[in-house]
């Protein structure tokens, strides 16, 4: 995994125990493998860019995740966004995502495509028309396919409205517990 501000390489790590940051790194979020990667660091507020490949080009099913593990003061961590490949059956992209403490959270979960040429037009291979869910446990909890169609619509922030009308969010209060998307 490497870290980057912009495109400055601020922190890599291949083996999770050769971190530099490793005696910070939280016991329970210490990966069971020796061969999984993990950086401990304190980033200022900012946008941060991870990368996370196979050693020697190998490739395979993986997961990124990012925790935030001070909660203290007023610094939050806001935003998780992950590029993937889309398939279908077993080849779906899924995220989770964790809402801790005892107050419930406003979330938006947005499936780009068409607009993610926007930021990259050399990127191809788009997913044209993104679907996405939201589960609790088995449970479907809210799904989206056209975010103007979506039941909380009124409650998307401006500033998180897709571009393009084929793409997908969904704007709810979650109470605390793990959920998934699809």
């Amino acid at each position: 995994v490497q870290l980057f501000s912009g495109a400055t390489l601020i922190a890599q790590n291949d083996d999770w125990a050769l971190d530099a940051g490793v005696d910070d790194l939280r016991i329970d979020l210490r990966p069971t493998s020796s061969k999984e990667a993990a950086i401990t660091t304190t980033l200022d507020p900012g946008a941060y860019t991870a990368i996370v490949r196979g050693v020697g080009g190998t490739t395979g099913i993986g997961i990124f995740e990012a925790f935030e593990v001070d909660e203290s003061g007023d610094a939050r961590l806001i935003n998780i966004s992950t590029r993937g490949y889309v398939g279908v059956g077993n080849d779906v992209l899924i995220g989770g995502l964790i809402i801790s403490g005892d107050t419930d959270k406003t979330v938006t979960i947005r499936a780009r495509g068409p607009s993610m040429a926007e930021a990259d037009p050399n990127l191809t291979g788009l997913l044209e028309d993104p679907y996405v869910q939201l589960f609790s446990g088995a449970t479907l909890i809210a799904q989206n396919d056209d975010w103007a169609f979506d039941a909380g619509v009124d409650d998307l922030r401006s500033d998180l409205t897709p571009t393009s009308s084929k793409e997908a969010a969904i704007t709810t209060t979650l109470a605390p517990g793990a959920y998934t998307a699809i």
